[in-house]
């Protein structure tokens, strides 16, 4: 069942820092990579910062102790409001057949609205014409193994299996005093839920003439264990100019979408959560 919980800080530092550590790194090393020609089919580790112009779309519940929660539509019930988005990607080819590969996808946001419907969230109920602030954030962390089992001068396919790890945390509160006389008191209730997601897929990377790659890949789980149920998606497709070590622009396409039922400790509800569009990125080969 469902329970309050302390809300993990997340300031705006704390979430600026690592894309921070990561730009500092890739700049810092520019000018010993000046003189290196790039091959990203060989080049024993890749580095990416991007960000993204996304269209998500969110349905999410959280249940109570005594009461089913209202499935509330996050983008239509609060708008897009203020949003941070980033994603790190990193490998490590340890071999010419194998790669080892992180991610890290963040996206946090927060708005007041005053609500046209009541929400039964949790434990707490918001009544139609309560000044409301939703603050929503979603981090998404990946580790993954690559096998190359095709691979040629210019090309290569692999097949790859890992582990998504999702974690997210949401808020709903309202104060008494900006809500009309529709609250006798202020009202809040959070909650936040990590669920472990294996993912298997596959991946092709293609070298193109001036110093153009092609970069894609599909991965997918379903999982029915403990108290989550539910399934993962990504896919993604970048092309990327690399003329220097330091120096890759990357233009591509990716979709991620999570559905996910939850009957846990701190989270008992369910999560519908897609979020696609255009990505943009930064990466050195080193």
């Amino acid at each position: 069942m469902c329970h309050r919980v302390s809300r993990v800080g997340r300031s705006s530092t704390g979430t600026r820092m690592p894309v921070a550590c990561a730009a500092a790194l890739l700049m810092s090393a520019s000018a010993a990579w000046a003189g290196e020609t790039p091959d990203v089919l060989n080049d024993p580790w890749q580095l990416s910062l991007g960000s993204f112009i996304v269209d998500s779309d969110t349905e999410v519940r959280l249940d109570g102790e005594t009461q089913t929660g209202t499935s509330v539509d996050w983008e239509d019930t609060f708008g897009g409001g203020d949003v941070t988005r980033f994603r790190i990607d990193g490998q490590w080819r340890f071999a010419e057949r194998h790669k080892a590969r992180f991610m890290w996808f963040s996206s946090a946001r927060s708005r007041s609205r005053t609500l046209e419907g009541e929400i039964n969230w949790g434990d707490e109920v918001f009544p139609v014409n309560a000044k409301v602030e939703g603050e929503f954030d979603f981090d998404v962390y990946e580790l993954a193994y690559e096998y190359a089992f095709l691979r040629r001068d210019t090309y290569e396919l692999s097949g790859t299996i890992g582990l998504h790890y999702t974690e997210l945390s949401l808020s709903l509160a309202a104060e008494a005093a900006s809500s009309g006389g529709t609250l006798t008191a202020d009202i809040k209730e959070e909650a936040s839920v990590g669920a472990p997601l294996p993912v298997i897929g596959l991946r092709g990377l293609w070298q193109l003439p001036h110093n153009f790659w092609i970069d894609a890949q599909a991965q997918f789980f379903a999982i029915s264990i403990d108290e989550y149920d539910g399934n993962l998606q990504d896919y993604k497709v970048m092309v990327t100019w690399q003329p220097k070590k330091w120096l890759g622009i990357g233009l591509g396409y990716n979709r991620f979408a999570v559905d996910v039922d939850v009957d846990a400790d701190k989270f008992n509800g369910s999560l519908d959560w897609t979020y696609e569009g255009p990505m943009l990125t930064y990466s050195a080969v080193f």
